[in-house]
């Protein structure tokens, strides 16, 4: 395995700091381009008064590795969250059957 690459059990453990004045932002359009050695995620927001047009707030730039790290993550957890909802979907079935018995 070359050097710049790492297995997955290789990966360094780093420390995450989140800012406690972090800004969080609704966005409900993304376009998402693929240049020659990055990825480019534009995100904005459909404009309510004017139908058919979108303003882009947020560009970010990735590499290919980082990029497709994000896929597989994401992939990851919104499969999570989906069997979550099941399970919590079941649970409130199972208690409503119950309570109508």
């Amino acid at each position: 395995m070359p050097e710049n690459q790492k297995s997955e059990n290789d990966q360094q453990k780093v420390q995450v700091h989140v800012s406690p004045d972090l800004d969080y932002a609704y966005r409900d359009m993304v376009n998402i381009f693929v240049g020659t050695g990055d990825v480019v995620f534009e995100f904005g927001n459909h404009h309510r008064s004017m139908p058919g047009n979108i303003t882009v707030s947020n560009r970010i730039v990735m590499t290919y590795a980082n990029a497709f790290d994000l896929q597989q993550k994401l992939q990851q957890v919104l499969m999570e969250a989906q069997k979550q909802m099941a399970q919590q979907m079941q649970q409130q079935q199972a208690a409503h059957k119950t309570s109508q018995e």
